[in-house]
């Protein structure tokens, strides 16, 4: 049973702890690092799902959105009698007073038979300050996916080779630090390489070197970049070579979506006439991709990108078998593509 009295918060390292032991009414996962945002939710979601809430809603808070689907959602009975999981996002981290008021009263009305995920970006320190974060902070538990410092990178990096049962020395630690510092979604890419290059086993360091300069060639970054900026040629044939490396699908497709809300969201603020370091302040834009989303935000039209945002959930689902006859690279292919032509049409896999 889901548990309404136990208000704590702890690092995203130790949820995995916390959720063998129990399970709370309310989580609220602030993810200033992405990549680790994704993990503490997909944990909550899989350990709710197997203590028997079965039934998802899943509600996102775009502009436009209507707040009272929350309490609606929160107090709506499965027709089966299932418990419910609802999870609610806010991309842009900011609820506004309707949706402040919102999250305050489903604070106070948490139910044994929901339990409730709260899907944030990294915030501001007045952010995590407000009423109503601090109404859904004293009822459940806050989990802080922070950024990995450069400092915390090498204890990160071999956390998760021991976990797959794997070693590296420490020259081969630092090399793997400073190959990819900065970006832990290519670190996070490089660990998983490993573990299919070299299962459970203590890795040379030629070893190590051959196998990360090999794929070093592509890179998801490389292939969001390729996109905004409709470099065809180097789109495709980085897309290829993620194809032949065997790179997951559902990271390629978070990497792209990430990169298009973060242009969408820069390019709106500049449209209302805030200055370029504002607007990607707001955005949630971070790292080496502030001079890529800063050159091309004001030049790709934004209806061009939500579309591709759609196109892209039905990738998501094509991946995982959902849609039938949908080969996902195929249709990335085709995405990228059609994305990047002036005399764009409507793509022939996402027509009934």
């Amino acid at each position: 049973m889901a548990n309404k009295n136990s208000p704590k918060a702890l690092p995203s390292e130790r949820l995995a702890g916390a959720l063998a032991q129990s399970l709370d009414a309310l989580y609220v996962v602030v993810g200033a690092e992405p990549l680790l945002g994704f993990e503490a939710c997909d944990r909550i979601i899989t350990a709710a799902r197997k203590a028997g809430f079965s039934e998802r809603t899943v509600l996102t808070a775009e502009p436009g959105f209507d707040w009272s689907r929350i309490a609606l959602s929160a107090s709506t009975s499965s027709l089966f009698g299932d418990k419910q999981l609802l999870e609610i996002r806010i991309p842009s981290g900011k609820p506004g007073v309707q949706g402040a008021k919102a999250l305050e009263d489903l604070s106070h009305r948490l139910s044994d038979d929901v339990i409730t995920l709260v899907n944030l970006p990294g915030l501001e320190p007045s952010t995590l300050k407000s009423k109503w974060f601090a109404a859904l902070a004293g009822q459940g538990t806050v989990v802080h996916a922070e950024e990995v410092s450069r400092e915390r990178l090498p204890a990160w990096i071999q956390t998760r080779l021991s976990a797959q049962n794997q070693k590296v020395s420490q020259d081969g630690l630092l090399f793997l630090t400073e190959r990819t510092e900065g970006n832990l979604l290519a670190a996070f890419q490089e660990i998983q390489k490993l573990a299919l290059l070299y299962p459970e086993s203590a890795i040379t360091d030629e070893a190590l070197r051959e196998a990360v300069m090999d794929v070093a060639r592509f890179d998801i970054d490389d292939l969001a970049e390729a996109l905004v900026a409709k470099e065809n040629l180097r789109f495709e044939r980085t897309l290829r070579g993620l194809q032949e490396r065997g790179e997951a699908m559902p990271l390629i497709v978070w990497a792209l979506a990430e990169t298009l809300r973060g242009l969408i969201r820069t390019a709106s603020a500049l449209m209302q006439g805030k200055p370029i370091a504002q607007a990607l302040r707001e955005a949630k834009v971070w790292g080496q991709r502030q001079s890529m989303i800063e050159k091309h935000a004001s030049r790709i039209p934004l209806s061009r990108a939500k579309t591709a945002l759609q196109q892209l959930a039905f990738i998501d689902r094509a991946s995982k078998g959902m849609e039938d006859k949908s080969d996902p690279w195929d249709c990335l292919l085709s995405l990228g593509l059609n994305f990047m032509n002036d005399n764009a049409h409507p793509l022939e896999f996402m027509r009934s």
